[in-house]
């Protein structure tokens, strides 16, 4: 049963996650497109949007996981970890261009603490990131980095790094 989930969860981030996502934003998101995000102008503006939003999970129509577009995140303030992270992505590309910020996505065992952040070029070099409404500034040099802290004492199963605009994988790694 382990490898079946495994398994699953390995197709999901690698083939199924992003095409099923640009599905649910062209079919459910498409009216909230337009909706204008909070302007910003710092990583303090950016950090205090991301308060004004609730963690919540995923509701039946994203049928388990899927990203939104970041204005469906800032219109109805509330998602779970992926809306936080592509909210702090768009917000980002406005406060700090060059900042180059990704979706950072580790799939955990157990499932329930599977993981999506917002990593970006830190202003003084190296790579922070955004952990739904936290920011953690630390020594990090790769996106490897980062999912070992995201992971924390949990299985890793895989992980990506993605385009929050396009929703495209840019790496994936399978580590089982």
């Amino acid at each position: 049963m382990t490898s079946l989930v495994n398994w699953f969860l390995i197709w999901w981030l690698r083939s199924g996650r992003y095409p099923w996502s640009r599905f649910r934003r062209k079919y459910f998101e498409f009216f909230w497109r337009n909706t204008a995000l909070p302007s910003v102008t710092s990583l303090d503006d950016v950090l205090n949007r991301l308060g004004d939003v609730k963690w919540t999970r995923d509701k039946f129509l994203h049928l388990w996981d899927s990203v939104s577009y970041p204005q469906t995140v800032w219109r109805s303030k509330k998602d779970d970890c992926d809306g936080f992270a592509v909210l702090a992505a768009a917000l980002l590309r406005q406060s700090q261009p060059d900042s180059a910020p990704v979706l950072v996505t580790a799939m955990l065992r157990p499932v329930k603490y599977s993981h999506t952040v917002c990593a970006f070029q830190a202003p003084e070099g190296g790579l922070w990131f955004f952990d739904n409404y936290y920011l953690r500034q630390g020594n990090y040099h790769t996106y490897d980095d980062i999912v070992e802290v995201v992971k924390g004492d949990h299985e890793l199963i895989c992980w990506d790094v993605a385009d929050p605009v396009k929703l495209a994988t840019m790496e994936f790694h399978a580590v089982v």
